[in-house]
């Protein structure tokens, strides 16, 4: 049985819109960014994704730097993810869209599904964007829609930034050709605009997995791109739990991933976030020097969608990740 209950939840003093069925349940945040905070696999009680251990959820101006404020969860960046300078705006890290309060539009259950969907204004950007968060089964599906509102194009770039709590026995399952480093706390993680072979990466310290997650006592993090992607998916095994993920997301409108790979070198953290992207580079104003950036005119929409499944029978998991990169 689907339950959605909103009326008596609050997290950290904010409050917070909680989803729940019988395997999973999930708490967003209208107030900062309308992020996903939680999502707990009820049979276990496993938190799928990170929690900053040091930072609690709280309300900040738009221009602090996302990084001091960040408690984890699952954000959204717009329309940029590396602050940048662009035709004379200053965006912060992550966009303009992490630290606003989102107007709860709708809080249901649909037959099966428990149902949110937020809305919100861009500071910055004349735009309005929707968020429908979905809730089925052992799935989780985020609808973005974005609608410029202005009288000029705009341009942007998007992107998902769900933070994975991790272990060093978790695995990433990425369908990718092609690795670039974009940035290396250490050679032992390749060197700045190596490119090389998804997932192996030759390195002073030898040949090095990529997919493979590291420990915490390694000090080190990454910052790689996922190129020539396969298809628009890829999996997380959580190596000693019995679960694992599948992510789900339209390569033609993202096709490539942000992987931001933090094994105790950035703050002491310990996490993984894998992130579609519009574009690459995940930069603005190196997007459009590029010509990678997308833009958006006077009531132009656009729209995509990210979905998680989260599946407990491995080999079930393994058929699914073999089926649909093969499609």
């Amino acid at each position: 049985m689907c339950r959605l209950r909103a009326d008596v939840t609050e997290i950290c003093s904010l409050p917070a819109i909680q989803l729940e069925n019988e395997h999973l349940v999930l708490s967003i945040l209208p107030e900062p960014g309308a992020k996903i905070y939680d999502l707990f696999w009820k049979a276990s009680g496993q938190q799928i994704l990170w929690q900053n251990p040091r930072i609690k959820p709280q309300r900040y101006p738009i221009d602090s730097n996302f990084d001091n404020y960040w408690c984890g969860g699952w954000d959204e960046g717009f329309p940029t993810c590396d602050a940048c300078q662009y035709n004379g705006e200053s965006y912060p890290n992550l966009g303009e869209l992490r630290s606003v309060a989102w107007h709860v539009e709708k809080i249901e259950t649909q037959g099966s599904s428990a149902v949110a969907e937020l809305s919100a204004f861009g500071p910055i950007s004349p735009a309005h964007v929707l968020k429908r968060v979905t809730l089925q089964g052992t799935s989780v599906s985020v609808r973005y829609q974005l609608a410029n509102i202005g009288p000029l194009p705009f341009e942007f770039i998007w992107g998902s930034h769900p933070a994975l709590a991790v272990t060093s026995d978790t695995v990433l399952h990425i369908p990718a050709k092609a690795g670039i480093v974009a940035l290396s706390s250490s050679p032992a993680l390749g060197s700045p605009g190596q490119r090389y072979n998804w997932p192996h990466i030759e390195t002073p310290e030898g040949n090095v997995d990529m997919s493979r997650v590291q420990r915490v006592s390694a000090g080190v993090f990454c910052g790689h791109y996922a190129l020539e992607l396969h298809a628009g998916v890829y999996g997380v095994q959580f190596g000693g739990t019995g679960l694992a993920l599948v992510v789900r997301f339209p390569v033609e409108q993202c096709p490539c991933l942000w992987m931001w790979l933090v094994y105790g070198g950035w703050r002491g953290y310990h996490h993984a976030i894998i992130e579609p992207w519009t574009s690459y580079p995940v930069n603005l104003a190196e997007a459009v020097k590029n010509g990678t950036h997308r833009s958006l005119a006077p009531g132009q929409t656009f729209c995509t969608e990210i979905s998680v499944t989260v599946y407990s029978d491995l080999e079930e998991w393994r058929r699914e990740m073999r089926r649909i990169t093969a499609a």
